[in-house]
């Protein structure tokens, strides 16, 4: 390694400008190296009622992070779910029948529609934060986990990248020359 850079922590990921390739997290990455920044929060959208859906509208701290169009097809798709699990059909009226019928024992062997479509969404969450968010410094939280009320984005930096930048910075201004 050369002398003139700053080396990383062992345990840390190497700031950007020690890397040849793009950097890249993955989940347990995220969480072990790197310190929450901030979280962002998108709200329920309740225009069209009660009905679980969410906001698409881009929040300004993620501008730098991932582009708008990604952000608004996973906030989309989760909508999406959210009106497949809600929408009410003949399984819906079978399932809440067998449960009166059953004076509700039939809950203690099978998921209902509603429950189902709730895993699905976790299944998609955990795809997105491995293959969207999580390279980006970001960090989805499933709604479910919120009470249904926002989808909470943790933002992540670098413990090594936001010292080893400032250390970088001193180092050149120390060397510059000085008086005696």
């Amino acid at each position: 390694m050369r002398g003139d850079l700053p080396s990383s922590p062992p345990g840390c990921i190497p700031p950007a400008h020690l890397t040849a390739t793009p950097q890249v997290h993955s989940l347990q990455e995220l969480r072990r190296s790197a310190s929450l920044a901030t979280k962002v929060f998108v709200q329920r959208d309740y225009s069209d009622g009660t009905t679980c859906q969410f906001q698409t509208k881009f929040p300004p701290e993620l501008e730098s992070r991932i582009e708008r169009q990604l952000f608004e097809e996973t906030v989309k798709t989760l909508n999406g779910f959210y009106a497949e699990a809600e929408k009410i059909g003949g399984s819906s009226y079978l399932e809440g029948c067998l449960a009166c019928a059953t004076a509700y024992f039939i809950f203690l062997c099978m998921e209902t529609h509603y429950e189902k479509v709730l895993k699905k969404i976790s299944k998609y969450i955990q795809e997105q934060n491995e293959k969207v968010y999580a390279p980006r410094g970001l960090l989805l939280t499933d709604p479910l986990e919120r009470g249904m009320r926002v989808i909470e984005i943790s933002i992540y930096e670098d413990r090594c990248s936001s010292g080893s930048s400032s250390s970088g910075s001193s180092s050149s201004s120390s060397s510059g020359g000085g008086g005696r």
